[in-house]
């Protein structure tokens, strides 16, 4: 099975986050970042993610899940810590066409949750599709050694010079052989300035 990996907007929307412990906090943290309006239910809600949703004024319901809980929500996580329950709070959200993760748990899953690299606007998400996260996270902090610590400056350059480019060449062949172009003087030089940098970082080790 192949999916189809996407960046979804969720601020202000309502997500539905069934689960109170370390993976639910997880899980808790990443809505929060991208702003999304978060309702949590949990049989039991640990310290540590209820410090969380207090620091960030959330609301949260301590009771068992109820398959019409999900609706009204246009994403449902499950982070509960048995099969049985991700498969009863998947076929809810299904039953109702919600899309829903079950954490570790591939089979009642309709999308997972990449290993996140975040450099300024630069975002990277790395999945396994549920097989081995262990893979993506390794990979993630490989990445994290390669790639500087912010690439604004960067991309923002690249930003103008294609408004510029969008802007001064109408035809649509014409303007995407100068980007390309443009795009690949620029990568030899940031390869190069970049490549030279982690070397000789490695050399004063």
């Amino acid at each position: 099975m192949s999916f189809l990996p996407i960046f979804i907007d969720l601020k202000d929307k309502p997500v539905l986050l069934i689960g109170g412990g370390a993976v639910a906090r997880e899980k808790l943290e990443k809505l929060i970042q991208a702003e999304a309006r978060v309702r949590v239910i949990a049989r039991v809600i640990a310290a540590e993610t209820r410090q969380l949703l207090a620091q960030h004024h959330l609301s949260f319901e301590e009771r068992p899940f109820f398959p019409n809980d999900v609706t009204g929500h246009v994403l449902v996580i499950s982070a509960v810590n048995d099969s049985l329950g991700h498969a009863r709070i998947a076929a809810a959200a299904r039953a109702r066409g919600i899309l829903v993760n079950a954490v570790d748990e591939p089979a009642s899953a309709d999308f997972f949750f990449g290993a996140q690299i975040e450099r300024g606007p630069l975002q990277i998400a790395i999945s396994t599709q549920g097989l081995f996260p262990g893979v993506a996270r390794a990979l993630r902090l490989w990445l994290e050694e390669a790639l500087p610590e912010d690439l604004s400056d960067e991309l923002g350059q690249l930003a103008v010079l294609r408004k510029n480019v969008r802007h001064f060449i109408p035809d649509p062949t014409q303007r995407m052989r100068q980007l390309k172009e443009q795009l690949q003087i620029w990568q030899k030089s940031w390869l190069t300035e970049h490549t030279h940098y982690s070397q000789a970082g490695e050399s004063t080790r």
